[in-house]
């Protein structure tokens, strides 16, 4: 194996990764499809209640069909 990839990760990516887990909020896994796979900018109460995407999403995700996130 490559000794490099054996070495401890360098001080800025170090500091990169301290700054990123405290300034960046994790997206719950309910959102997550608005967030991340929406176009739309903003919904309206109703129209989120009724968004087809978002539902058929929150099913999968309950039903275990959603691969599993990234955990930190």
């Amino acid at each position: 194996m490559n000794d490099a990839s054996e070495k401890k990760p360098g001080l800025l990516r170090r500091i990169g990764s301290s700054l990123s887990r405290r300034l960046v909020a994790r997206v719950p896994d309910e959102v997550s499809c608005c967030e991340f796979d929406c176009r739309k900018t903003e919904c309206a109460q109703g129209n989120w209640e009724e968004c087809t995407v978002r539902l058929d999403y929150a099913r999968r995700l309950r039903d275990g069909h959603c691969p599993d996130r990234e955990q930190s």
